[in-house]
């Protein structure tokens, strides 16, 4: 692999964008990244469950760092497309998602992610597309 999770934790923590989010990886393969997103308070929508903007973010981070295992941490590819569904809340908790590449093509890249509560429970489901820079 080209980076490994202390980098991808280091370029989360110091990115502008992700800095403060306390974002971290679990789990790293291959085209396959697994990030703990921890509750803060300002994830909480009126009804007391986390807004559906904090299960895309990490679905789009979690890509972009599985991305990255592959074309390091250099890569400037970006999203073109992120389609979102969601199936269950979390509520004041912590939860990962895990996204995973399913094709590298020679400008496109497609995959995956699943935002879960610790327990396992499916809270959202995505599919992207990056292109590559």
């Amino acid at each position: 692999m080209m980076v490994t999770a202390a980098e991808l934790d280091e370029l989360l923590a110091q990115t502008p964008f992700t800095a403060g989010r306390g974002l971290r990886v679990v789990d790293l393969e291959d085209g396959v990244c697994r990030l703990r997103v921890p509750f803060r308070p300002e994830m909480e929508r009126p009804g007391g469950v986390v807004a559906g903007e904090f299960y895309m973010s990490a679905a789009d981070l979690a890509f972009w760092c599985a991305m990255k295992t592959r074309l390091g941490l250099e890569d400037p590819s970006t999203t073109s497309h992120l389609d979102s569904a969601f199936l269950a809340s979390a509520r004041t908790e912590d939860f990962e998602c895990t996204a995973r590449v399913l094709r590298w093509g020679r400008r496109l890249v497609f995959g995956r992610a699943e935002c879960c509560s610790l327990e396992g429970k499916l809270l959202s489901h995505h599919t992207l597309t990056y292109v590559r820079g």
